[in-house]
């Protein structure tokens, strides 16, 4: 991404946090069920702690950085290191953590490479764009969960997605992407368009080109996010026009879904 889309995911940072402290500062029920075994309290803590996370790894300050396939053990580590549920406390912490990752950001030299994860190497707007994500779909758990009104706004999500790009390559899982080979290019509505190139296990991202491909996807930004992050399944945005596939090999397309483990 460009070094502009720096402030425009800080913008967006900025915007997204708003709504999510606001929803906080309802009090919403923090025992309440929230996605999986995380409870509204422990979703808004895991929010809170991000922030701060990335902000060390923009500054080149983690030594070791968390292992990308173990995810689920570093947040539970720091979810059992900090005991704090209640929403307007986490809602303070969300609003700080935020302003001082995107304050810093805005300083950044163009868009460096940083690493958020051992051996991954994005640039600093993948950062950004995963802490806009995490906004996003975890603000959307707590209000199904809380029954509050959210909204993802599709520019929003969209630029969440161009920053997500540079990382799929990172999110292969070789066993299943085991004899798997696809050519597709996606289509972002109102965002950028890539070919993902799918063979041996591994994905190479390429630019668009009149090279042939298997399919061609377009994908609404909103469906494409929550469907990324397992939260809704693919027969509805299909059903809706939301998720469209074309091309020599269309049957190829949910093949991308199949082999990405999420974040």
């Amino acid at each position: 991404m460009s070094p502009s889309s720096i402030g425009l995911l800080c913008d967006a940072l900025g915007r997204a946090s708003e709504r999510f402290t606001t929803m906080l500062r309802l009090d919403p029920d923090p025992s309440a069920r929230a996605i999986g075994v995380w409870t509204v309290g422990e979703t808004a803590a895991h929010v809170s702690s991000s922030p701060a996370y990335f902000l060390a790894v923009a500054r080149g300050e983690v030594a070791e950085p968390e292992v990308l396939d173990d995810l689920g053990g570093s947040n539970a580590e720091r979810l059992a290191a900090d005991p704090e549920r209640g929403p307007r406390v986490l809602a303070q912490r969300v609003e700080r953590g935020e302003e001082e990752l995107s304050s810093y950001a805005r300083t950044a030299d163009g868009d460096p490479l940083v690493r958020p994860f051992a051996g991954v190497d994005v640039p600093l707007s993948s950062v950004l764009a995963i802490e806009l994500s995490e906004l996003l779909v975890h603000g959307d758990d707590i209000a199904r969960a809380a029954r509050l009104p959210w909204r993802i706004p599709r520019d929003e999500a969209a630029l969440a997605l161009d920053g997500l790009v540079p990382l799929l390559p990172f999110l292969v899982d070789e066993q299943r992407a085991i004899g798997a080979r696809m050519r597709c290019e996606l289509r972002i509505r109102g965002g950028v368009s890539v070919i993902l190139a799918l063979e041996g296990g591994r994905l190479r991202l390429e630019p668009p080109s009149s090279t042939p491909v298997d399919c061609r996807m377009s994908v609404e930004p909103v469906a494409f996010l929550l469907l990324s992050f397992h939260r809704i399944g693919l027969l509805g945005p299909i059903l809706r026009g939301r998720i469209v596939a074309w091309g020599r090999r269309p049957w190829r397309a949910p093949t991308l879904q199949a082999v990405l483990k999420t974040i």
